[in-house]
């Protein structure tokens, strides 16, 4: 689950909601129950508005079975994040913390300097442009401010990282923090469909096996419009296994070619290249307490979520 989605600011404050489009939540109904919290509906009107711009991308993609499958793990996901919400702001107000009205001031200025409102009435024109109120503003910061201070809570309960577990998780984890070997590779590439192309390829081969420098004159005479056509250094393990077969030993300077590939034929010579190296506990020290403590957090906020699932009421009718 995305908990983290919850210390910032929720979607339905986002500068797009003035992006001046028509939202699917004006185009529908919305009036359809997709799930209940406790006795709370969450209808299309709550789901529309923060997915109508995956369904747009949706529907100018897929089709059929799979775009309805797409647009069905939309809208659950978005279901299942205003659940969560729901039930944190009901945890909120069992225990009745302070929320000063001062602070959702402040969210709100906020939210106006994002949209480019210059002053409060301008917001308020703004608002009212788009069918809401300053006071339905203010209900929905109340409610997502709600939600940042009990995930908050929660992740202050995350037990920081000594440093013998830091050790310990690098000494069984090594490998995941070495550098692998990387190779660098410049491409000249001959499309099948060129006319003398058994002609072209042996001149190419002349030259570079009289000198491996002329590589880049080649590239330029032949794929005029491609650059250098010089790939980025990669894991030597993902290279597509004919070029790498088709080097014996990666060293800078080194070429290879021609090598078939299923739309023509290509040359490589490696421009670069960093052999694997181990992990040096110092240099990872810092990510690798990182890392714990990310997965604490994300630990103590899924108990923390299941745990007011197990004691809720939730249905689907999606």
């Amino acid at each position: 689950m995305k908990y983290f989605v919850f210390l910032l600011t929720f979607i339905i404050l986002s500068p797009s909601l003035f992006s001046g489009t028509e939202t699917l939540a004006k185009k529908e109904t919305g009036n359809l129950i997709l799930a209940s919290v406790n006795g709370e509906a969450i209808t299309e009107a709550d789901v529309l508005p923060l997915t109508s711009g995956r369904e747009t991308q949706a529907r100018a993609v897929y089709s059929g079975e799979r775009l309805t499958q797409m647009i069905y793990n939309y809208r659950k996901e978005v279901v299942n994040e205003l659940i969560d919400n729901i039930l944190v702001q009901s945890e909120f107000s069992r225990y009745n913390y302070p929320l000063p009205n001062q602070e959702i001031e402040r969210e709100i200025d906020k939210f106006s300097d994002r949209i480019g409102s210059r002053s409060r009435e301008e917001l308020i024109r703004r608002l009212a442009k788009e069918g809401s109120t300053l006071e339905e503003l203010k209900i929905k910061v109340r409610k997502n401010l709600m939600v940042q201070i009990m995930i908050y809570r929660q992740l202050r309960i995350a037990d920081p990282c000594s440093p013998k577990e830091v050790f310990e998780y690098f000494q069984a984890h090594e490998s995941e923090y070495a550098s692998p070997e990387k190779v660098g590779l410049a491409m000249l590439k001959l499309d099948s469909n060129l006319p003398e192309l058994e002609k072209i390829s042996a001149e190419i081969n002349a030259e570079l096996k009289v000198s491996a420098d002329r590589f880049a004159s080649l590239v330029k005479r032949y794929n005029p419009d491609m650059g250098n056509l010089e790939l980025e250094a990669i894991d030597s393990k993902l290279l597509r296994p004919e070029f790498a077969s088709a080097f014996k030993e990666f060293k800078v300077g080194l070429t290879a070619g021609p090598i078939k590939v299923y739309d023509g034929i290509v040359w490589l010579k490696i421009t670069s290249y960093q052999p694997a190296q181990k992990a040096l506990f110092s240099a990872v020290e810092e990510k690798i307490k990182l890392d714990l403590e990310r997965k604490k957090r994300e630990k103590v906020l899924n108990d923390y979520m299941q745990n007011l699932r197990n004691n809720a009421v939730i249905e689907y009718f999606l």
